[in-house]
């Protein structure tokens, strides 16, 4: 079986799976983070029913919590994702935090909202260093590491993420990023207000 094969197709499911979420906030059915986030986690949810190479993947959203105060402000992130992979030869279990903003490619961003986001980022790195920001925008999503947020002053968030969704999931799937001691996504593990749960398994 070609493990390598099945990441990448994986991959490129969750890929299309953010695109549907990233049409959606094009065409102005949501307009806003949390809708969209919760957009993305449905999608995910429904990208992974079914079998990748006799891999059986499969995604839970899990159960949210209400309004923002007590879940994001402590961890500064609006999404954790879990992902467990078991087949014969390759296990694992682990999870990243993610901060989601909605910047159009060339919007620069004010001081405030960035200050904001520096802050946001530097609390999920006081819990794991696999802690990332999604930026919505209507022609698709991009990723940047949270750490590169922080150590950062530009202010074209679209412009500094570099890596596309396929890119993101591929090296979650991968291994090279995720904490292994982000053991489930659960709330009482740790609450986030959208969560996704991956699971793999073969034989």
């Amino acid at each position: 079986m070609d493990y390598e094969e099945s990441l990448k197709e994986a991959a490129h499911r969750a890929e299309e799976a953010v695109q549907d979420a990233m049409d959606a906030y094009g065409d102005s059915t949501v307009d806003y983070e949390p809708p969209i986030t919760g957009g993305v986690a449905v999608a995910l949810r429904k990208a992974f029913n079914g079998k990748i190479h006799g891999l059986t993947w499969s995604a839970h959203v899990m159960r949210t919590g209400r309004g923002r105060g007590s879940e994001e402000n402590p961890t500064g992130a609006d999404l954790l994702m879990h992902v467990r992979l078991d087949t014969p030869t390759i296990k694992y279990s682990k999870g990243v935090l993610v901060q989601a903003k909605r910047l159009e490619p060339g919007a620069i961003m004010k001081p405030a909202r960035y200050r904001e986001l520096a802050k946001q980022c530097q609390q999920m790195l006081d819990i794991t260093a696999a802690s990332f920001v999604f930026d919505y925008a209507s022609i698709g999503m991009r990723c940047i590491s949270a750490s590169s947020i922080v150590d950062s002053d530009l202010k074209d968030l679209y412009e500094q993420c570099p890596w596309t969704p396929y890119r993101f999931f591929l090296e979650l799937f991968r291994c090279p990023i995720g904490d292994p001691k982000i053991t489930s996504a659960q709330v009482s593990d740790l609450p986030i207000p959208n969560k996704v749960q991956l699971k793999a398994s073969g034989r």
